[in-house]
């Protein structure tokens, strides 16, 4: 369940309202067909279009030591936060980035990939995870996903763990094609084809009394017949303080060059990453995004989640 209330800090006089939604409702069923063959499919049942109500719906095969091979529908793998389950983040709301660069059209879309690791040593190994997926929209055929360019999304990375001590360094990559629907979503003359490429880094140190993490992304889109777009960029800084209560306060900075994005998240959280109940406190401070005149006004949000 999830609150948002916003606040007159841009002097317009203009406020949205303050409301409660259902900003999640997901099912998810997973099992083994063999030891070597697994399954996972995850439904939200609140997702407003029909097309987002199936997330997750893929076979894991384990036919290679350390290594799972994917088949279906899955999340593009690149960057930190995206990969991350948002019952796990520390903040209700991705980042800026995570939706203009560390993606294609969705988070999600059907295809084929490998996601494992390597071991190097005792306390450290390489980690690999790549995904080979049909354009950049799920649910959609022919044409409106693109389908004769193919994406391309990985990141590679290394993880250092010691005792209460996690770190993990990575890069990522994203190549290939989609389709920007024009105002008319069935004649095709208005809309654009793009080439893009994404990269990206990222770092994560998780210790028992913090935790940090860090993403930068670089993106180009190529429009067919047209100029080279100039290149956008984004970064985000997350800092969240543990206790041994599990409740603790948290600080996020996100930045788009893409659309001149800049907030400073600060809240307190109840409840880490894994734990069945959590409380997310988030207040978003919007005055910086610039696209309208003294920026956007800020914005409260409260989230309670149970996972069970």
């Amino acid at each position: 369940m999830h609150y948002n209330a916003e606040f007159n800090t841009n002097g317009d006089s203009l406020v949205d309202p303050d409301g409660f939604r259902l900003f999640k409702a997901r099912l998810e069923a997973n099992g083994k067909i063999s030891n070597k063959i697994l399954y996972n499919i995850m439904i939200d049942l609140r997702h407003p279009e029909p097309g987002g109500l199936l997330r997750d719906a893929y076979i894991d095969l384990l036919f290679i030591k350390n290594q799972t091979i994917r088949i279906g529908r899955q999340k593009t793998q690149f960057g930190w936060e995206n990969l991350e389950s948002t019952t796990e983040l520390y903040t209700v709301m991705r980042a800026e980035m995570s939706d203009a660069i560390s993606r294609g059209w969705q988070l999600r879309d059907n295809g084929i990939g490998i996601l494992g690791h390597i071991p190097i040593s005792k306390n450290i190994r390489f980690e690999d995870a790549i995904t080979f997926t049909n354009g950049t929209r799920f649910d959609v055929t022919g044409p409106y996903d693109f389908n004769t360019k193919k994406a391309l999304w990985g990141r590679l990375g290394i993880r250092f763990k010691k005792d209460d001590l996690i770190i993990k360094l990575g890069g990522s990559f994203g190549t290939g094609g989609f389709r920007y629907l024009g105002e008319d979503a069935i004649d095709p003359a208005d809309d654009l084809y793009v080439d893009f490429n994404r990269l990206g880094a990222d770092v994560q140190v998780d210790h028992k009394h913090f935790y940090l993490a860090a993403e930068y992304g670089w993106a180009t889109d190529h429009v067919k017949d047209s100029i080279m777009e100039d290149p956008f960029t984004g970064y985000q800084v997350l800092l969240a303080i543990k206790t041994k209560w599990k409740v603790g306060p948290l600080g996020k900075y996100d930045v788009s060059t893409l659309d001149d994005w800049k907030v400073t998240t600060v809240g307190a959280y109840y409840g880490l990453p894994k734990d069945k109940f959590r409380i997310l406190v988030n207040y978003v401070f919007r005055g910086q995004i610039t696209d309208i005149p003294g920026g956007h006004d800020d914005r409260l949000y409260i989230q309670m989640q149970v996972v069970f």
